[in-house]
């Protein structure tokens, strides 16, 4: 893990990379934001916080991280199109794969419940398949009615933009979550979160995760927000510029965010360490921050 942040950290300079901002042709930024609090009743533990979590971020890019509003697809309880998992999947694999070209910046942000299940194919290591819960949920067929993660390969494969950061606020461990979704008993051990490996082999795409993967992505009444977005989000907005040179890099913002999380989750009882993984070619602008 810790070699793999250093790589990663080290090949970051948003610095370099928004100094030649003006003088290179720059693609457009687009997003999918989905917060997804419950299941309308099917027997899955709800969210609290995913629907102001998302909404949050969705403000965040569309005001300090300058992305129209018309590139940036909201899915919410709340908003005009709900986070069913066909609305969920026509955001990243249509929307996304014809809206953005080579040169473009995508961002993913995912907020909601996770659940496992046995892992028929025998790839995971852990045994489990890991599934995002959309709003339209059937906790007894994960398999037709959920989002598996695995899934984010072939929809990230249909993305032309070489630069994709994916946010993913939830917990995907069915031991952590407190869930017993699966149709048989999963095997004993760890839960792992190689298909997060595989994913982010892929150069231009990083990956934050709330958590690590046996832990339970909290959520804090105080905060009226899940943790790991609420130091995101205050992180993008200007708090994760450690060095205040007026530019949130990657390495600034999982510094921050990672900090945050663990000192809050402490606080409230929890534990809870978000991760980061990935590897680029090139640098990836985030936000600029407003001096006074």
């Amino acid at each position: 893990m810790k070699s793999t942040v250093a790589a990663l950290i080290t090949a970051l300079s948003l610095a370099a990379w928004l100094a030649a901002y003006a003088q290179e042709t720059v693609g457009e930024k687009w997003a999918v934001v989905i917060g997804a609090d419950r299941d309308r009743g099917k027997f899955v533990p709800a969210r609290k916080f995913a629907v102001a979590d998302a909404e949050a971020f969705y403000t965040l890019l569309t005001t300090t991280a300058g992305f129209k509003k018309d590139n940036v697809m909201l899915l919410t309880d709340r908003s005009q199109r709900k986070p069913t998992l066909r609305n969920i999947k026509f955001a990243l694999g249509t929307f996304l794969g014809r809206s953005a070209q080579r040169d473009d910046l995508v961002i993913i942000y995912l907020a909601g419940q996770g659940a496992p299940e046995v892992d028929s194919r025998g790839v995971e290591r852990d045994g489990l398949a890991k599934y995002f819960l959309p709003s339209d949920v059937d906790a007894g067929d994960l398999y037709n009615t959920a989002l598996p993660l695995r899934e984010l390969q072939p929809i990230f494969d249909r993305i032309q933009a070489q630069r994709v950061i994916l946010f993913l606020d939830s917990s995907y461990s069915g031991a952590a979550a407190g869930l017993t979704l699966a149709s048989k008993k999963p095997p004993g051990g760890t839960a792992d979160d190689n298909f997060f490996e595989r994913l982010s082999r892929s150069r231009g795409r990083v990956i934050f995760t709330s958590s690590r993967p046996s832990e339970i992505a909290l959520e804090a009444p105080d905060l009226g927000h899940g943790i790991f977005t609420y130091y995101l989000v205050e992180g993008l907005q200007g708090a994760a510029d450690l060095n205040r040179d007026g530019i949130v890099s990657v390495q600034e913002l999982y510094e921050y965010v990672e900090q945050q999380v663990t000192r809050k989750s402490r606080a409230i009882g929890g534990n809870q360490h978000p991760m980061m993984k990935g590897e680029l070619e090139s640098t990836l602008p985030l936000v600029r921050v407003p001096r006074p």
